[in-house]
């Protein structure tokens, strides 16, 4: 079976209609629009849309599309050009000059004016990053992956029930950008490795960030250092492990534990738009300075912030901080290599909620300690206890998933179970114990609404 990967829609439209748009004058819509911003290169499409327009802003990055965002209002009154980006409140303004090869503008964020920002028409056939596959004309073909040196046993998913017509089905509707921005995508049944495909210029080598993905990571790294010793267990006050700073003058404090903070209920003031992100000392005592308004354990509540505070446990339990402990007790016995955790470090902490960077088949090997309660090819590398507890419900959250330490329960599709986690922009790692499967996906939909897009695609798969 071979899926049919090309161009996405949006660009079949542009060139359709060119160049017989730009003999009838329709001077923005026959082609992209190229803008750059530092290390980034932005694509502005627009094109005819009933009585109006439609659009978007492909971001580019290093040869790979990282993201895109909706352009929610076109206002062309040529020469003169807005677009509108209700999502993040950007605005750009601009003008048609130089024969319509280029456009004079600027941009402005939240109603303010910002820096200058011009546009250069280029051909829509040479931005092929767009494509999911490129412009490659020849068919995609199910292909059992590469084996490598990496600890990895790899198979053909037909052997362990994925027919090769499932496969290239889920890959042509990713190629169709039905799940938006999608940037890889492996499967792992009966233990090996049966998918792996990349998308939009990315590869088997790049790391890639995996938002609060890493959340989950925080989660195995606290249970490695319960199992070692250095933390004796869950029901430890969490202000026990910053004798320098002053908590809240709420008495309630010294009831909050380890495991209301690994179960996202601790009982914090924080409000419905308020998530601070941070690490550090000066952090730590922000979050210790809040009031408590719940009673710890009672309520489930996500907040980013409070998770930066194993950033501190982790130091002062291990003496590491806790990039060196993962490389030490998790990445290493794990082979895993090229990682990048550096994104708003501050004094060697670094964020547990959201920065860690890793390479899609390191972040199945994750998956793997979940289906293996632990144990990666033979090595207990987390204790079973831990993994049981980490993925039982702990407690109730404001839908129908449950919420264990760190890793979402919940079900794909009506019925099928999956213990998740799960990072925004279509970050996943997931384990559906029934089927026996690792579904892995990175992404990049941050910005337009689909981030749960390729969970349909599967749960209509599997």
């Amino acid at each position: 079976m071979r899926a049919r990967c090309g161009l996405p829609a949006a660009i079949l439209v542009i060139l359709a209609a060119w160049p017989a748009a730009a003999a009838e004058g329709d001077a923005i819509t026959s082609w992209l629009w190229l803008g750059r911003g530092g290390p980034e290169s932005f694509y502005w499409e627009v094109w005819p849309d009933g009585d109006g327009f439609g659009g978007v802003v492909h971001t580019v990055r290093d040869g790979k599309k990282q993201t895109e965002l909706p352009v929610d209002q076109v206002v062309w009154e040529a020469p003169d050009l807005e677009l509108h980006m209700d999502t993040t409140g950007v605005v750009f303004r601009g003008r048609l000059v130089d024969d319509g090869t280029r456009i004079e503008g600027r941009l402005h964020f939240g109603g303010e004016e910002g820096p200058e920002f011009n546009l250069e028409r280029v051909d829509p056939a040479s931005a092929t990053v767009l494509a999911a596959r490129g412009f490659d004309a020849v068919p995609w073909a199910y292909r059992v992956p590469a084996a490598k040196d990496d600890g990895w046993i790899v198979g053909d998913a037909a052997a362990h029930g994925l027919p090769h017509a499932t496969v290239v089905t889920l890959v042509d509707r990713i190629c169709a950008g039905d799940a938006g921005v999608i940037h890889s995508l492996l499967l792992v049944a009966g233990g090996e490795l049966v998918v792996e495909e990349y998308f939009h210029g990315y590869g088997p080598a790049d790391v890639h960030r995996l938002a609060s993905v890493t959340k989950s990571v925080s989660s195995l790294l606290t249970g490695v250092a319960v199992d070692r010793g250095a933390i004796t267990g869950v029901e430890v006050p969490v202000m026990d492990f910053f004798p320098d700073l002053e908590p809240s003058a709420d008495h309630r404090w010294r009831d909050i534990t380890l495991h209301h903070l690994l179960s996202m209920s601790m009982g914090l003031d924080w409000g419905p738009d308020e998530d601070p992100h941070g690490t550090g000392p000066a952090f730590f005592g922000q979050v210790l300075g809040r009031r408590i308004v719940h009673a710890p354990g009672t309520r489930w509540a996500y907040h980013s912030a409070n998770v930066n505070l194993l950033a501190g446990v982790l130091r002062e339990a291990t003496g590491l901080h806790a990039d060196a402990f993962a490389e030490r007790h998790l990445f290493t016995p794990l082979g895993i290599t090229d990682y990048d955790w550096s994104f708003m470090a501050t004094d060697g902490y670094r964020l547990m909620d959201g920065s860690l960077q890793l390479r899609p088949r390191d972040m199945a090997k994750l998956g793997m300690l979940v289906r293996g309660e632990g144990r990666w090819r033979g090595e207990q590398i987390v204790s079973t206890d831990w993994i049981r507890r980490s993925v039982s419900r702990q407690i109730d959250t404001d839908g129908p998933e449950g919420y264990g330490y760190l890793w979402w329960l919940g079900n794909l599709g009506e019925d099928l179970p999956v213990v998740l986690a799960n990072g925004h922009g279509s970050q996943f790692i997931g384990w559906l114990p029934d089927r026996d499967l690792i579904i892995v996906v990175t992404g990049g939909n941050e910005d337009n609404g689909k981030h749960f897009a390729i969970v349909d695609l599967l749960s209509r798969a599997f």
